[in-house]
């Protein structure tokens, strides 16, 4: 036997492969392995489903409320604990202004309520937040490390008669404006906790409390 036949009846001994994780297979692309269409076909497969795969690994790790924290607000009448509907409510920065942030405004709440009907907001079909551990309350949304210790909020009685309620001769009550200075630990932070019927205890601050305002007749 020829070396010529030596060498083509020799078993070469088949590279390290490279594993793939969670494929279930290994792919041999070194040496002249990399040009065979079989491997590179195979390779390319792979190669596909990873990269179709990983946005979705990505944003498991991720929750519709990263870096956000909710602000709630309890308005209610002296001696009535139910919420009042249709209030202004407004959160203030530091020089007591409507608060801007990145230019655009940021600062008024609006009533807890689910809603699973979407509606039209800034051009795109949205949901209103609702957060079930803050009950019938008022909320507003913030960017996570917002210096609350330094903002208030502002509540206004804003509500129209109504056409009805004047021919009767019926006036309702109209509440004072009121401001409320906020505290450090008034904002909280949402991701992982959105969805819960109760918040859950934080360590190192105190249990979840809404913003308690009591508003009196004009």
């Amino acid at each position: 036997m020829d070396r010529s036949q030596t060498f083509l009846n020799a078993r070469p001994t088949p590279p390290q492969g490279i594993p793939l994780d969670g494929l279930g297979a290994e792919l041999y692309v070194t040496g002249p392995n990399w040009m065979n269409p079989c491997v590179y076909s195979t390779l390319m497969r792979h190669l596909f489903l990873v990269f179709l795969f990983a946005p979705i690994g990505l944003s498991a790790q991720h929750c519709g409320y990263d870096f956000r924290s909710v602000i709630v607000v309890r308005p209610h009448a002296a001696g009535d604990s139910a919420v009042i509907d249709g209030l202004r409510i407004t959160l203030l920065d530091a020089n007591n202004l409507p608060l801007v942030h990145n230019d655009k405004p940021w600062h008024l709440f609006h009533r807890n309520v689910e809603q699973h009907l979407p509606y039209r907001k800034r051009g795109y079909f949205d949901v209103p937040d609702f957060f079930p551990f803050a009950k019938d309350h008022y909320i507003l949304v913030v960017p996570n490390g917002w210096r609350t210790a330094k903002m208030k909020v502002l509540v206004q009685d804003e509500r129209d008669d109504g056409p009805l309620n004047k021919r009767r001769d019926r006036w309702p009550v109209r509440y004072k404006q009121m401001v409320a200075p906020l505290t450090a630990f008034d904002s909280y932070p949402l991701c992982g906790r959105f969805d819960e019927e109760v918040y859950p205890p934080m360590e190192g601050r105190p249990n979840f409390a809404p913003v308690d305002i009591i508003l009196y007749p004009r």
